[in-house]
Parts: structure tokens; sequence; C-alpha cells
């Protein structure tokens, strides 16, 4: 079973994700942790695509996560087509995050 077949978010239930990361079931940043705001972002070129997987992986180094804010489902979607989507979290919406 591929990636795409196992139960990755997509599909599962319209217009979410589920808030797990590849750092385990954390429903809010850390402190440390990057939150990225893609507000206004309707399609991911090569050169948004090269900077959060430069952030990505800068972060991991570092022990961090970095959460996507504002990102519209077909983003997500092509973050998932393209076996991206686990390196990222989902911003939750309502959620409060202290700083």
């Amino acid at each position: 079973m591929n990636e795409h077949e196992q139960g990755n978010g997509i599909g599962e239930s319209p217009g979410t994700l589920p808030l797990v990361g590849s750092q385990g079931n954390q429903s809010t940043p850390d402190r440390s942790d990057l939150v990225v705001d893609m507000t206004g972002i309707q399609k991911l070129d090569v050169t948004s695509l090269a900077l959060l997987l430069t952030a990505q992986q800068s972060a991991e180094k570092e022990d961090r996560a970095i959460w996507l804010a504002g990102v519209p489902m077909n983003v997500w979607q092509a973050l998932h087509e393209m076996g991206l989507g686990h390196f990222f979290k989902p911003f939750p919406v309502s959620a409060e995050v202290v700083v």
C-alpha cells in the first residue's frame, strides 16, 4: 500500500486534515516551532516549495516543527500528492497559542 492509499487526511473528511504530524499527536505549536502564514497562497510554485522545504529541513535539525496557517485545501492536497504533507502540520484555527 503506498502513501496515497493510507490514511493521510486527504478524502477522509472533506475540508479537514488531522492535527497529527511527524512528531506525534501535538495539536498546538510549541514555543520553538515555526508557524508559516500561507493566507492568500492559491498554488505552490517552485520557489515557494523550495522555501518551505528549506525551512522544514532547518527546523528538523533543531527538533522543531513547521505549522502552516491559512492553507487552502488544494495546496494541502498538492503537498500530499508530492509526498510532502507529513512534513508540515496544519495550524489549528481556533487554538490559543502562547508566545
